[in-house]
């Protein structure tokens, strides 16, 4: 048992598949189900469970998985401090982002991203908040560009843009006060991506705070659907007002102020401690200057 057969076990843990290991390590499918094969032997065990279409890890396959996962990254520590150079820096990288980041500067992130680090792989998953922090702890998710507050003792969390969320509605939709307070929401057709405790970071405070609790509530998981409900004069939502306020000026959107306002929501990169791969600080250091410079 080499670096290569662990590296298969490595892959195909992560991406699910036999096939997309093979792709990712250029190998025929065959030859990454020998060496996952010769790993289960050497090791005495069982490391996923043959008897679904994914490569889904066994329970002894999920408590090994972190010892492959130590000497795989190690080795990549080990030649990049060798050649110390960007240019050498590599990896893979699953990185979840929330849509006011892909709709905003995640274009030119990657672009930078791949000017600067060519052999850093990104895999993206577009989400709201609180279901990308939910695939992070479960280690489905290397990295996340979120509003998520994850415990410091175990997430590293570098600031990268303040959101500012106002409640919008059509200019046409009759019952919507001039100024809008948390007890009116509950009366109030609402429009949201979330659920009222699945917010996350001010947002969530503000929700508990002044103890919002909507009744009349249709959930959507964008941004813009949601936006687009609103114009229809379907209800009232919370929009971010950088990606609405052409919406605003020409008049399809209206500005419902409300008394407290929402904070505004802090994007951060977050991601494990332990996870400190030049791959995954590299994707950092994208993000933060992309973020900056919008």
């Amino acid at each position: 048992m080499n670096l290569r057969h662990l590296e298969t076990f490595y892959w195909a843990a992560r991406l699910g598949s036999f096939a997309k290991s093979a792709q990712k390590m250029n190998a025929t499918q065959s030859a990454v189900s020998m060496r996952i094969q010769e790993v289960e032997s050497r090791l005495n065990t069982v490391l996923f469970d043959r008897s679904q279409r994914i490569a889904r890890l066994t329970p002894e396959g999920i408590r090994l998985l972190p010892y492959a996962e130590e000497i795989v990254t190690a080795y990549q520590r080990l030649t990049d401090a060798a050649l110390g150079d960007s240019q050498s820096t590599a990896g893979y990288v699953r990185l979840g982002v929330t849509e006011n980041v892909a709709i905003s500067w995640l274009g030119p992130m990657m672009k930078r991203l791949k000017r600067d680090f060519p052999h850093v792989q990104v895999e993206l998953e577009v989400g709201v908040s609180y279901a990308l922090e939910e695939k992070l702890l479960a280690r489905e998710l290397d990295m996340v560009l979120a509003a998520c507050e994850l415990p410091a003792s175990k997430f590293s969390s570098t600031p990268l843009q303040s959101i500012d969320l106002r409640w919008m509605c059509s200019p046409s939709l009759e019952g919507i006060p001039e100024v809008v307070t948390p007890p009116m929401l509950s009366d109030l057709p609402v429009i949201s991506v979330t659920r009222e405790w699945q917010a996350r970071g001010s947002h969530l405070r503000w929700f508990s705070e002044n103890n919002v609790h909507y009744r009349n509530v249709t959930i959507c998981n964008t941004f813009r659907t949601a936006a687009s409900m609103v114009i229809e004069g379907l209800g009232i939502a919370q929009l971010p007002v950088r990606l609405f306020q052409e919406d605003v000026r020409k008049g399809t959107l209206r500005i419902v102020p409300c008394e407290p306002e929402i904070p505004a929501l802090q994007i951060s990169a977050v991601r494990p401690i332990a996870e400190d791969t030049p791959a995954l600080k590299a994707v950092e250091s994208a993000a933060r200057e992309a973020a900056s410079a919008h």
